[in-house]
């Protein structure tokens, strides 16, 4: 894993604020949130018929009370020891004291990932964050929880009437309203994973 932190070997390093090297298994990186999906497609399109292990993708703790970065590293090398050697695959947490329970997560779908199917995932929240505006994300996800369905479908087409076409197109092509709460959940986490498109 060393080679994957040097430079010139077709894999850039301008986001990464920290890195170290424990051996030729295990690394720590630290990089912005909203790198996550590029570092993570330059390593599959560089090394990712080389690489099979665990990805395990969480943020840090900050200051302050209760579980620490202590924690949470040693919990993320405990649990790596589960998963066989045989794919790249991801373990996504999005709070850190979740690596705590992490089979909670996992029983609802929402922690391990082949690593494509991850990528798609995050491609899937990127796009949303870029054509819905926040107050409209906020709105749908109020909506998709609603656990009356003649109100959820009374509420759909007035919140459908206020989107751009784009937006009324991405989610109807994407069937949300079908989708089981852990996926929609899923997505909005991923929100804060990723940069806007740029759109011209």
């Amino acid at each position: 894993m060393s080679k994957l932190l040097r430079m010139g070997e077709g894999f850039s390093d301008y986001h990464v604020l920290g890195a170290y090297v424990h051996d030729g298994n295990h690394f720590l990186l630290m990089i912005p949130r909203h790198e996550l999906k590029p570092w993570l497609q330059e390593l599959v399109i560089y090394h990712g018929s080389d690489l099979k292990g665990l990805l395990q993708v969480f943020p840090t703790t900050g200051a302050g009370k209760g579980v620490n970065m202590g924690d949470v590293l040693c919990r993320a090398v405990y649990h790596e020891a589960r998963f066989p050697m045989d794919q790249l695959r991801v373990r996504f947490f999005s709070a850190p004291h979740q690596i705590l329970i992490p089979h909670a997560r996992d029983q609802q779908g929402l922690l391990t990932f082949e690593v494509s199917e991850f990528l798609s995932v995050l491609e899937m929240a990127a796009v949303f964050r870029t054509i819905l505006y926040p107050r409209e994300q906020k709105a749908l996800y109020e909506l998709l929880n609603l656990e009356d369905a003649s109100e959820e479908q009374f509420y759909w087409g007035r919140f459908m009437g206020f989107l751009s076409q784009e937006a009324k197109d991405m989610l109807n092509a994407w069937r949300i309203r079908q989708w089981p709460k852990n996926r929609i959940k899923l997505l909005y986490e991923l929100v804060d994973y990723v940069a806007f498109y740029q759109t011209y």
